[in-house]
């Protein structure tokens, strides 16, 4: 059962890659609303605060009884662009963890590929052990080591209007858009989950059904589809832009470490926000995003918000007159 639905994944996945490409129409871009900068070549600074939240729920219910949560901190970031080299390097900074006396570690990578009307982003993430959130105090916690979530899988995006609308310059600011312009776009995510409890204990979790499900080591695959509508909001030329986004679809998840499990639904609503100055020298912006994943596991319903802020301030520059060991 397990690889039937694995093929039919691929082949799901490989359905809508075929008809995405067969119908991609080869549209030029108009150089009155998009255009390239100069100087192609960046180095930013970005710091910001991330935050993950694990929400369980009986079924039929509203009201969330249980709930996990990462040790968010504040991070600083620099990342690097030359030529065909990307450098990218991130540290917590300290002090800012919600339990200062605890350190558990979180893992995050990621890749951006892609061409104008197509994007791919894999990605993977890890959080070994979580905090439990003490009712009668928000500032406090209890500390839930031998527990790891993980999250891998990838993103595959499908613009409808690359001639007017740059993903490149609501994204990251490397393109000059000149004029407002939106765009209609479709998102798919097949993705692997699983949580994994080395030493189960009721005596940190007393809620028996969250026992029960988180001490059982679960484990699904998932398809999500989408659809979207991003849109540049430009001033003063690309001087300044506003590009909001928003993002809704449902899928398919099944749990596959148990005998029996059937196919249940599983619903996504995402929204972002980038707005900053985007000009040839240098440029700056502030990132918004939230997530919302809802997941239907055979013995209890788990949420998964995510937040994410930053603020994002990086310097364009020429290629160098020589070769950097021959090679840059």
């Amino acid at each position: 059962m397990k690889h039937k639905l694995l093929q039919r994944t691929s082949f799901t996945l490989g359905f809508l890659l075929c008809s995405s490409i067969a119908f991609t129409q080869r549209l030029l871009t108009d150089t009155n609303y998009i255009q390239q900068f100069s100087k192609t070549n960046v180095i930013e600074i970005y710091p910001g605060i991330y935050s993950t939240r694990f929400d369980f729920t009986q079924f039929r219910q509203r009201k969330y009884d249980y709930s996990l949560v990462a040790n968010s901190s504040a991070h600083i970031s620099t990342n690097l662009n030359y030529k065909w080299l990307s450098l990218k390097y991130s540290w917590a900074m300290p002090g800012t963890q919600l339990d200062k006396n605890v350190k558990l570690q979180y893992t995050s990578l990621g890749l951006n590929v892609g061409i104008k009307q197509m994007r791919f982003h894999p990605f993977y993430e890890s959080y070994n052990g979580l905090l439990i959130p003490k009712l009668k105090r928000e500032d406090s916690f209890k500390i839930f080591r031998g527990i790891q979530y993980t999250d891998a899988g990838f993103d595959y995006y499908f613009f409808t209007n690359t001639k007017l609308f740059s993903f490149s310059a609501a994204r990251s600011f490397s393109i000059n858009q000149v004029k407002s312009a939106g765009s209609v776009f479709l998102l798919a995510t097949p993705a692997w989950q699983k949580i994994n409890w080395k030493d189960p204990s009721r005596n940190l979790i007393p809620d028996s059904s969250t026992f029960n499900l988180l001490s059982q080591n679960p484990e699904w695959i998932s398809l999500i589809a989408r659809a979207g509508y991003t849109y540049n909001f430009i001033f003063q030329k690309g001087r300044w832009i506003i590009a909001p986004a928003v993002v809704t679809g449902a899928g398919l998840q099944k749990e596959i470490n148990i005998h029996g499990s059937k196919l249940q639904p599983i619903t996504n609503l995402q929204a972002w926000l980038n707005a900053g100055y985007n000009g040839p020298d240098y440029y700056f912006y502030l990132h918004a995003w939230w997530n919302n994943l809802k997941t239907n596991l055979l013995i209890k319903n788990m949420s998964q918000v995510n937040t994410n802020f930053s603020i994002t301030a990086g310097y364009r520059f020429h290629n160098f007159r020589r070769k950097i060991l021959g090679l840059l």
